[in-house]
């Protein structure tokens, strides 16, 4: 009698080669990469000295390379140590985030999204995206992030954040950070406080406010780049005085008790003037932000949770799959 199943006898199983390093041996690498110092190390996993060189030894031995130079003092990770400690690192930091998970599903939830984002975003964007996604999936948590993406960007590749509403920082590459551009540039605005004296003059100009204080994001920043270009061209970035701050609530709070201005998202600051918090001032910026982008690390599982969420971003955001591209084959974001 002929059956279309297969022989058990000639069915192979697959074969998964044992892993080379052991959850001890990880917790070491971890150890020494901080104390660089072995009794040290030890005591912070609560072994030996001695029980720690062997677990050392042994691993070395097993991949075949040194992993650190013994100095008389302590020791140094060779280049093979470096690529192990971001192993290590690596999986302690995707095991935290597992306890985290397992720990929200046991308590009801439906699973665990964790957000970061630059401030433009999130009166528009962020908030449409959330409510549209939290409709669909109330019992899914959702931590968001905001701050600015060159603090961003290491909290996604470290794994402590799914997915990134931001742009890779200019001139650097990140071949690990996959990227899919928003449709629309994002515009920025020049805001004060209500009654600010530059609201009544005609044809306001950038060399009108070279005297002002201006508010701006921290050095480095992509933000703080795109602003610096834009006011060198008004030749204003020698004489300029800034105070420096990613915090809206200080910008705003500072704004309001002077005549400080600062530049921030079209969005951020229609938001903040319906409320008559700040005045968008009648001075046009001469070129926009790169184009905000949707952040994820290049060959990460995402949970079902973070791939929903992230559908409902991108339907939001008008990406598309002509938009992607890897920041390993274009370096810089394109301009606007």
């Amino acid at each position: 009698m002929s059956s279309d199943l297969p022989d058990p006898a000639a069915v192979v199983a697959p074969t998964h080669a044992p892993l080379k390093i052991s959850s001890r041996q990880i917790a070491l690498i971890n150890a020494l990469a901080e104390y660089r110092n072995l009794r040290k190390a030890a005591a912070a996993m609560h072994t030996t000295q001695p029980a720690a060189s062997l677990l050392l030894q042994q691993l070395e031995e097993r991949i075949g390379v040194p992993l650190f130079t013994r100095l008389p003092r302590g020791m140094e990770p060779t280049a093979f140590g470096e690529v192990l400690i971001r192993f290590a690192q690596g999986v302690v930091h995707e095991f935290s985030h597992a306890e985290s998970e397992i720990r929200e599903l046991a308590a009801g939830a439906a699973g665990l999204a964790r957000i970061g984002t630059v401030v433009g975003p999130v009166p528009s964007l962020i908030t449409r995206s959330l409510l549209a996604f939290k409709a669909d999936n109330p019992r899914v948590r959702i931590s968001v992030d905001v701050g600015t993406s060159d603090m961003l960007l290491p909290s996604l590749i470290r794994g402590d954040l799914d997915v990134v509403i931001g742009r890779l920082p200019d001139r650097s590459s990140h071949p690990e950070v996959e990227v899919e551009l928003f449709g629309t540039p994002e515009h920025m605005r020049v805001i004060g406080r209500p009654q600010h004296p530059a609201t009544r003059i005609d044809k306001l100009a950038l060399k009108d406010l070279v005297t002002l204080t201006w508010i701006l994001h921290p050095v480095g920043s992509p933000m703080r780049l795109r602003v610096e270009n834009i006011l060198a061209l008004a030749g204003m970035t020698d004489t300029l005085d800034v105070i420096e701050t990613s915090n809206l609530l200080a910008t705003t709070a500072m704004i309001e008790a002077s005549d400080m201005i600062s530049v921030v998202p079209e969005d951020v600051a229609q938001y903040y003037a319906r409320y008559a918090m700040v005045a968008v001032l009648p001075v046009e910026l001469p070129l926009p932000m790169v184009n905000l982008g949707l952040l994820t690390l290049r060959g990460r599982a995402l949970s079902a949770a973070v791939t929903r969420l992230i559908q409902h971003l991108r339907e939001q955001g008008g990406c598309s799959a002509s938009a992607r591209y890897l920041s390993a084959e274009l370096g810089d974001p394109p301009g606007p």
